[in-house]
């Protein structure tokens, strides 16, 4: 163990209270669901401080034991005098791999060993999986006509190069998209064009003059006759207050009371604005 020594003091406290607890559950003839419940409990926080510490080979055993509470817990494992008997072994087993941690070697390596081959048939290793699950994407999310966060674009903003780069040059109709009917053609590299001189003499004169009486234009079809100040409108005026936002609101009270249908959102917000309104004045 490699580990500060203030990091092993405080797991040595902490997997003795664990340990402590763990020894009075075990020592019950009957285990109650409740003290089955802290019994796996016990053992999971064992099993985190020993993570934390680094201490492999007490997580192992401590996992088995929190494996063999879950069961009992869940029914899985029925609590007769043998498992009681193989438990309380194995938590003085802890015990002394715990006092050991410091020192940790082949002996501890070899009761480890023990621990796990006498509690191996109350709790049986849990099988590997040797094959990777491969799980299609459009599993992991909605794809009907609901409205939802994450969908299936239907034109996949994609270019011929990344769909080559994607598809390793394999792509055809219907690989990215339902939508694809046809292989992406590349664009052909058009070969720029030959420079050309600036415009000089006549030639820039007569550019000059066509820019100038295109702005012109410009500006007589955008000009017009600006508005007088009587003919401005006050923002004021524009706006429902006092007695008009009350007629308002009795307006949009009888188109309710007459459509019969519930008000909308817009429409409430419209009622308490025109209240608002109404107050001002």
């Amino acid at each position: 163990m490699t580990m500060p020594g203030r990091l092993l003091d405080f797991f040595s406290l902490e997997a003795s209270e664990y340990l402590t607890r763990l020894e009075s559950l075990a020592a019950k003839k009957a285990m109650e669901p409740s003290d089955a419940t802290q019994f796996a409990a016990a053992a999971r926080g064992l099993r985190g401080s020993a993570t934390m510490a680094k201490a492999g080979g007490i997580v192992q055993v401590a996992m088995t034991v929190e494996r063999i509470g879950s069961g009992v817990v869940h029914g899985a494992t029925t609590w007769e005098p043998e498992l009681q008997r193989a438990l309380i072994g194995v938590i003085e087993d802890l015990k002394l791999l715990v006092r050991s941690v410091r020192s940790w070697g082949v002996d501890q390596d070899v009761r480890v060993e023990e621990s796990l081959r006498r509690l191996a048939r109350f709790a049986p290793a849990r099988k590997e999986q040797t094959e990777d699950l491969i799980i299609p994407i459009s599993q992991l999310f909605f794809n009907d006509d609901g409205q939802h966060i994450i969908y299936v674009a239907p034109n996949p903003k994609t270019h011929y190069e990344q769909q080559l780069r994607e598809q390793s040059g394999g792509i055809g109709p219907g690989t990215l998209s339902p939508e694809v009917k046809r292989v992406p053609t590349p664009s052909r590299e058009v070969p720029p064009p030959p420079p050309r001189t600036p415009p000089r003499g006549q030639e820039l004169r007569d550019v000059l003059n066509s820019s100038l009486a295109t702005m012109r234009g410009l500006d007589t079809r955008h000009s017009g006759p600006q508005p007088t100040a009587t003919d401005l409108v006050p923002i004021q005026q524009l706006l429902y207050r006092g007695q008009s936002a009350i007629e308002r609101a009795a307006e949009i009270r009888r188109a309710l009371k007459k459509s019969g249908t519930p008000p909308t959102r817009a429409l409430v917000d419209e009622l308490v604005d025109l209240v608002e309104l109404a107050a001002a004045e």
